[in-house]
């Protein structure tokens, strides 16, 4: 039993978590809640026997607790997913689009929506978003340069909006409605991230807050559902919410567990009586460790002064980006020190940053531990160079140089060569990445976490694409998309 013993080991270790779930291994869960889901978990796995609802066509107990979600949330109708967050961003594009539909959406966008655009045959229109040079990373889209691309692009169906993305950084949802109004267009929003924003005005506001149409959320992520579930709201007349029921029966699972949606109704109870006290202690937490990281280490963590800058228009304070770039290491690098030396789990590390989810669950000796390890960390580098190399043994990596490389191809749309459906059930064969140049992609090439492609089926692999994705892997970035033997799927000629 592999996977069992491997489980078993991680929960021995006692480690300080700052991923997800948001539970952080049921300790974000009230006493008496943990109690009784730990005796009964066996038991309430069942099926749709008498008394327990169909959750593809609700009438009864789930139906009910839907429409309490609903309430919380100020929502004409929400939905229990248990296909996670994935799931219900399929179905929203399923339900706004059709074969041929052109669709905006922000190049820094969940692999999801890929997923979304090859199952319904829409035409992506790409709105790169702002790059911010010194965190390696992209921000948000801007509504000028929304404006732009709909000028060039009119009788686009909709556009899909993410808030907040995983660094935290929100757009200015209030005038890309509005613009969206004016052009007639529908708006879809990735609000997995975002579950927790509507209890706290200290919080960027939740997409239910504005003129949006549909809106998903993941509550396993930052508040207390198990991994796997998650939420899908919708407000007014423009989605028809029987497609949207219809393609969410499409993306489920017909045997949908009990289990989870049983912790979504918790999590929702959970929010309705205590959000805004958990919430907010999440934001203390978080703060005290901002201010600790950015007085007492060489490292960088992200906070209100980025507002208004780079497409930022808000930020989530209860998430910390770590920049350690900027003191020489890789996020790479300190996200594998932090695991190994000090059980300190991270949520993920990119090139330049390390990120660390604080919710409800984690607790102030959680926070002396990563301030204390990355007190430790900035100032004995010299002590942690055996930590300090890539996994290829390549040696260590030169991070000015490769974020500049990295910064050059994400500042620029790749050139597409078809449509992503096209390229999906186009015949593919596997071609070593250093022989790929010139090639259609057929198989997404992409960092995850966070799961933004660099290359979307149907687009071209170019020279400097390669010394990129090549450099990533060497400095410990974990590529989908890419086999062992760095061999990517592309299309045949």
């Amino acid at each position: 039993m592999p996977l069992v013993r491997a489980l078993r080991r991680y929960a021995k270790k006692r480690s300080t978590r700052f991923h997800m779930p948001g539970h952080k291994g049921g300790r974000g869960v009230l006493r008496d809640f943990r109690r009784l889901f730990k005796k009964n978990i066996l038991n309430w796995d069942v099926t749709e026997i008498p008394g327990m609802d169909n959750l593809h066509e609700p009438q009864g107990v789930i139906k009910k607790a839907e429409e309490m979600l609903a309430r919380l949330y100020g929502t004409d109708r929400s939905f229990f997913l248990v296909n996670g967050s994935t799931s219900g961003v399929l179905a929203m594009m399923g339900a706004a689009l059709n074969p041929g539909d052109s669709v905006i959406i922000s190049r820094a966008s969940h692999r999801s929506v890929l997923s979304g655009l090859v199952l319904t045959g829409a035409r992506p229109v790409y709105v790169m978003p702002e790059w911010h040079e010194e965190l390696g990373v992209y921000t948000q889209i801007t509504p000028e340069v929304l404006r732009k691309v709909i000028k060039e692009n009119p009788g686009a169906r909709a556009i899909v909006i993410t808030n907040p993305t995983y660094q935290g950084f929100c757009p200015d949802l209030k005038e890309i409605c509005e613009i969206a109004r004016q052009n007639n267009m529908l708006v879809l929003v990735d609000e997995a991230h975002g579950p927790h924003l509507a209890f706290s005005p200290h919080l960027p506001p939740t997409a239910g807050d504005f003129d949006v149409d549909v809106w998903v959320q993941s509550p396993h992520k930052m508040l207390s559902s198990l991994t796997q579930s998650a939420w899908l709201h919708v407000k007014g007349e423009r989605i028809d919410k029987e497609r949207l029921s219809s393609y969410l029966g499409i993306v489920t699972s017909t045997s949908p567990s009990y289990i989870l949606m049983a912790s979504l109704d918790y999590a929702r109870a959970l929010m309705e009586r205590r959000g805004r006290h958990l919430v907010e202690k999440a934001l203390n937490m978080a703060g005290i460790a901002r201010t600790f990281i950015n007085m007492h280490t060489d490292f960088y963590c992200a906070g209100d002064e980025l507002k208004g800058r780079a497409g930022i228009s808000d930020i989530d304070l209860s998430r910390l980006m770590v920049n350690v770039s900027g003191a020489g290491f890789t996020g790479f690098e300190v996200e594998n020190l932090l695991r190994r030396k000090f059980n300190i789990y991270a949520e993920y590390a990119d090139l330049c940053n390390v990120y660390f989810l604080v919710t409800s669950g984690n607790n102030s000796k959680d926070i002396r531990n990563l301030i204390d390890a990355l007190i430790d960390i900035s100032k004995h580098k010299i002590k942690y160079k055996d930590y300090r190399y890539s996994s290829t043994g390549q040696g260590h990596t030169n991070i000015h140089e490769l974020l500049v490389n990295l910064s050059t191809i994400m500042k620029k749309l790749p050139q597409k060569a078809m449509e992503p459906r096209e390229a999906f059930i186009s015949r593919g064969e596997w071609v070593p990445l250093k022989h790929a140049e010139g090639r259609i992609v057929k198989k997404a090439l992409v960092p995850y976490p966070p799961g933004v492609p660099l290359l979307t089926p149907g687009e071209m692999v170019e020279n400097e694409d390669i010394g990129v994705i090549k450099r990533l892997i060497e400095a410990g970035c974990s590529m989908q998309g890419i086999d062992n033997n760095n061999r990517i799927y592309v299309t045949v000629h």
